[in-house]
């Protein structure tokens, strides 16, 4: 549709009226301005106070996305967005590259569905695209905008991106499908973005407190602007789940129009010259140094080589460098008389050309990208030395200096909420799984499936065929919330047989309402996954999961811990948040699940080898 002539003050769109699908775009916003955008397939919709993206039939930019405008370029001025998405591995399937279809069923079926994949003449890894942009339906959002991307990935469950003017740079792997909030500041010149998710996620801040991801130091051409949240896959290799959207905010920022959350920022760093913002630079053992307040967390400079960036830095003899030399780049630590290069990899660059380069530190892990490339490994590097040490330096040719905090505070003004995130209070039920006996055994009654509880090492296992899932559960008196930990021991990995693990936990209403959420291990894969039975109604293609091949592995003992009120569910690997979901993301329109028994369970999809259950706790 056609943009509005004049541009709205400010956004909040919280999504409290309902709008069915294909009239979102043109409809109007919580606060009056007119929510722009395109959906070619009719797949948008408002329910519930979220709004919906479906998948798409046909995948491609330009389909389907949602936008705000036009703004008037302004430093300080912010575009914030909670959501979750789809499956942050959303990604199409090149012709050639298909499976067998899956099997699975319920006691006495077998269900056969045939697979749903997308055939698409070239791989599109990049699903979904949040930030500023030059127009409100961009053909191509990496290439016309500046906003945080989501891109797909081979083995892990997605990676974190940053379209910028001068190209993709890659910033988080592995970000698990739980909701996330993604900010866009535009500054003087460029923009700068930020992210948090929940309480124990690896890479991100709990909210209301977010982490500085990355600076882009370019501007886009276009006078004005249009914030935008566009999708261009929702799927991986055929599951599907929508993304929802909770909360859209745009406003000015006075505080952040200049260097924003900078703890420290130059453009020309000088011996002897106070910085734009931070202090004056001084000699200080190998080049120029400053201490800001608190340790970076975020690192971005132009050099020329030869220059080296130094931080956690304490004296001359103890701090980390990322040394650009005429022909290596290395990653050194300077730890009192020793020296370590904890990585290194040659460089060719032209002599004289300056290169950005950034380094993510949290204090235990470094992410190292020059001009937005991978340093060394797409990897993070895990370094505890100094973590704690504050000082900032630099050797040789070096400007355009910024230094961040690790994390921030989002302003109130920004807030769209907290994601949910219950935990139990009270525990109910913890029997000691490694002393199996016949009474403990007792206590487990079949529910679902033809599969025999047993004794085993050090706990107890079900014995089960795959096709079919198999539950012992015992009577559960709070419908509205079930916190269930179990650790599990998978099946240790043996030379040429295909050992797997499908074991975890149920919520049980009846035979036709149930939730199960549980591992998926074997030679070609690593994740949680949930499985939900709805009406009687249950497709493999339902399945929602997400992958966690550094967490999760053959005869290493892990607890999941999954956490539900009927409505929506959390599952954790120890203790770290994996997957998010609401019973109606799965199925539209899905009521909430009154949870009578729980238990424990293996999933169909697949046979379980041996998984050993060794511990079991139950708190509502």
């Amino acid at each position: 549709m056609r943009p509005p002539k004049t541009a709205p003050a400010e956004i909040l769109d919280r999504f409290t009226q309902e709008v069915l699908y294909g009239d979102v775009i043109g409809s109007a916003s919580d606060c009056g301005a007119v929510r722009l955008g395109i959906d070619v397939e009719a797949k948008i919709s408002v329910e519930g106070g979220v709004l919906r993206f479906a998948p798409l039939d046909t995948p491609g930019w330009g389909r389907q996305g949602i936008a705000y405008g036009p703004f008037a370029r302004r430093a300080g001025l912010a575009f914030g967005v909670l959501m979750l998405n789809g499956h942050n591995n959303s990604q199409t399937v090149p012709p050639g590259a298909l499976p067998p279809p899956l099997v699975g069923g319920q006691a006495g079926e077998t269900l056969r569905i045939p697979f749903k994949a997308h055939f698409f003449p070239q791989t599109l890894r990049e699903n979904l695209a949040v930030g500023w942009f030059d127009q409100p339906v961009p053909t191509n959002p990496l290439e016309s905008g500046q906003a945080l991307v989501m891109q797909g990935h081979p083995c892990q469950n997605g990676r974190l991106c940053a379209a910028k003017v001068r190209g993709l740079q890659h910033l988080l792997l592995g970000v698990q499908n739980n909701p996330i909030y993604l900010l866009s500041v535009l500054r003087e010149k460029g923009v700068a973005f930020y992210a948090g998710s929940l309480e124990g996620s690896r890479h991100l801040p709990a909210l209301p407190r977010l982490r500085p991801l990355t600076i882009d130091p370019y501007s886009l051409t276009a006078g004005d602007l249009y914030a935008g949240v566009h999708q261009s896959i929702l799927g991986e290799r055929g599951h599907r789940v929508d993304t929802r959207v909770y909360g859209v905010r745009v406003l000015h920022i006075p505080a952040w129009h200049a260097h924003g959350t900078a703890l420290l920022a130059d453009p020309q760093p000088q011996l002897g010259r106070k910085a734009a913002h931070g202090g004056v630079w001084q000699l200080h053992g190998p080049g120029l140094m400053l201490r800001p307040q608190e340790a970076g967390g975020l690192f971005h400079v132009r050099l020329t080589a030869p220059a080296s960036l130094i931080w956690r830095y304490r004296d001359p003899g103890h701090f980390l460098a990322l040394e650009l030399k005429n022909q290596e780049v290395r990653l050194r630590l300077q730890y009192g008389l020793q020296q370590y290069v904890l990585a290194a990899e040659p460089y060719r660059g032209e002599a004289q050309q300056p290169h950005w380069v950034q380094v993510l530190d949290d204090g235990k892990a470094l992410i190292v990208t020059l001009d937005g490339r991978p340093l060394f490994s797409e990897h993070p590097i895990y370094e505890h030395r100094l973590a704690d040490e504050v000082g900032v330096g630099l050797v040789g040719q070096a400007a355009d200096l910024e230094v961040h905090p690790r994390e921030v505070v989002l302003p109130p003004e920004l807030d769209l909420g907290q994601p949910w995130q219950a935990r139990g209070q009270t525990t109910v039920f913890a029997p000691y799984l490694n002393r199996a006996a016949e009474d403990l055994l007792i206590s487990w009654e079949p529910t679902l499936g033809r599969g025999n509880l047993m004794p085993a090492e050090g706990g107890v296992c079900i014995e089960a065929a795959g096709g079919e899932h198999s539950l012992y559960t015992m009577p559960w008196d709070s419908p509205n919330l079930a916190d269930l930990e179990v650790e599990i021991l998978p099946p240790g990995q043996a030379r040429g047989q295909n050992q797997q693990s499908r074991a975890g936990v149920c919520f049980w209403q009846d035979a036709r309402h149930h939730l199960l959420v549980t591992l998926c291990l074997d030679d070609n894969e690593s994740s949680v996954t949930a499985v939900l039975r709805f009406a009687g109604y249950e497709d493999p293609f339902d399945r929602v999961f997400s992958r966690v091949p550094d967490l999760l592995y053959h005869g290493v003992p892990v607890r999941l811990r999954v956490v539900c009120d009927g409505s929506r569910f959390q599952a954790y690997l120890d203790d770290e948040p994996v997957l998010y979901r609401a019973l109606n993301d799965i199925y539209p329109g899905a009521d909430r699940l009154h949870i009578r028994r729980v238990g424990l369970a293996l999933s169909g999809y697949g046979k379980d080898t041996g998984s050993i259950f060794r511990a079991w706790i139950a708190r509502k």
